[in-house]
């Protein structure tokens, strides 16, 4: 990779770790936040909001991927980074959660655009530095997380919370400008594709990106479902009992592990290992989620927990280099962001499914029905979207070179 090229995809991956940071930085502490600032006392209420928000960005990110078809991807994300400065400065004057709520919708508009930056980026580095980009953007991800995470403890303690978007507007600009720089004579048009020469790409075809996407639609389900109980999980169950300290730092270790996966995934990550990768790490995680779920021993949970994260970035980052293999140029804006409504959709259910097996069985009931969701997850993906490796090994290299 040249230096002008690591420079570009370094501003990039910037980009992404401060659109995450700012994305996630409330969202453990929305029920703090509206009652502070909006005085909303109703816990359904941060229900209601984070439903809105992720089924706005469920219907608009498959917009911004049509629309990569025809306009270069860099000029779309100036526009949704640019209204997205506009929308998080007028969330800083909102005079109730409903304005709020308003002003959010307006600003996931034009934040569903940052997820074009990924695809972008795979595009730009080329498929031998594909598994490079996975491995760094699992990083990147897991550490706005955490690093958001904390900084949201503090946000909400501070006297006016709604200020603080001013400085995250500020942030918005400077990803503006950071992309300005990085792309400045950089040409994010696709290649013009030649249906005589250029078979079409398994991933092109929708039975594929239907398969995939209820492959993500189930992984992230399982894997979302588990987190909004946990803490309640630890502090509330009897053979634990630990403070809400300690299970807020056994909360975020996953994100911590995720972040030690990324040698490993830059090392493994090769397109023909995906299947066998996908696999193994999987039935890992299936161990780690019964682990959590059935053990009553805090030192058994917190390997668990250490594997858990680990191969959860492992997973996800072999679903996204097998997506992202399986697809033409032409189409890898559109699939990422079509994959990405998928992955929303399970974000938006996960809620849902977790309160319902809290109240009908036990908290631990999240992470065993996860577990098992997995193994489900598992079968379906071996006999679908892995299977139709065999079919795109079968166009010749030759052919693709040609065309």
């Amino acid at each position: 990779m040249s230096s002008s090229l690591r420079l570009t995809c370094s501003a990039l991956f910037l980009c992404i770790f401060l659109g995450l940071f700012t994305e996630v930085v409330l969202s453990p502490f929305y029920p703090q936040f509206f009652r502070k600032v909006f005085g909303v006392d109703d816990l359904s209420y941060t229900g209601y909001y984070i439903f809105i928000s992720r089924l706005t960005v469920v219907l608009i990110s498959p917009l911004w991927g049509l629309l990569a078809r025809w306009i270069q991807v860099k000029w779309l994300l100036y526009c949704g980074q640019a209204g997205a400065a506009i929308m998080t400065m007028l969330m800083a004057t909102a005079d109730s959660a409903e304005q709020f709520l308003g002003y959010t919708i307006g600003l996931l508009i034009f934040k569903s655009s940052y997820l074009l930056v990924y695809p972008l980026i795979i595009q730009l580095a080329g498929e031998q530095h594909r598994s490079t980009v996975a491995g760094t953007y699992q990083a990147v991800f897991h550490g706005a997380i955490v690093s958001a995470t904390v900084a949201g403890a503090w946000m909400v303690n501070q006297q006016a919370p709604l200020s603080i978007f001013y400085g995250i507007a500020v942030a918005d600009l400077v990803q503006l400008g950071l992309c300005l720089y990085a792309l400045r004579g950089v040409s994010t048009h696709k290649p013009v594709e030649n249906s005589a020469q250029q078979p079409k790409a398994v991933g092109d075809q929708w039975r594929f990106i239907l398969a995939m996407g209820m492959v993500i639609l189930t992984f992230q389900l399982a894997n979302q479902s588990i987190r909004p109980y946990f803490t309640e999980y630890l502090t509330r169950s009897e053979p634990f009992g630990i403070s809400l300290f300690a299970s807020s730092f056994l909360f975020l270790i996953p994100s911590l592990m995720a972040i030690t996966a990324m040698p490993y995934i830059r090392k493994v990550g090769k397109l023909h290992h995906l299947p066998l990768l996908y696999g193994i790490g999987l039935c890992l995680l299936i161990a780690s989620l019964y682990g959590q779920g059935l053990t009553e021993n805090l030192p058994l949970l917190i390997i668990s927990r250490i594997i858990y994260g680990f191969f959860f970035a492992v997973t996800q980052a072999s679903l996204e280099l097998q997506l992202f293999g399986s697809s033409s140029e032409q189409r890898l804006h559109f699939n990422y962001s079509l994959a990405i409504s998928f992955a929303n959709a399970g974000h938006l259910i996960a809620p849902l499914f977790a309160s319902w097996l809290v109240e009908h069985y036990s908290l631990a009931a999240p992470l065993v029905a996860a577990a098992t969701l997995c193994i489900i997850n598992l079968i379906f993906a071996r006999l679908t979207i892995f299977r139709s490796r065999l079919s795109l090994n079968q166009v010749p290299i030759s052919q693709k070179e040609s065309s």
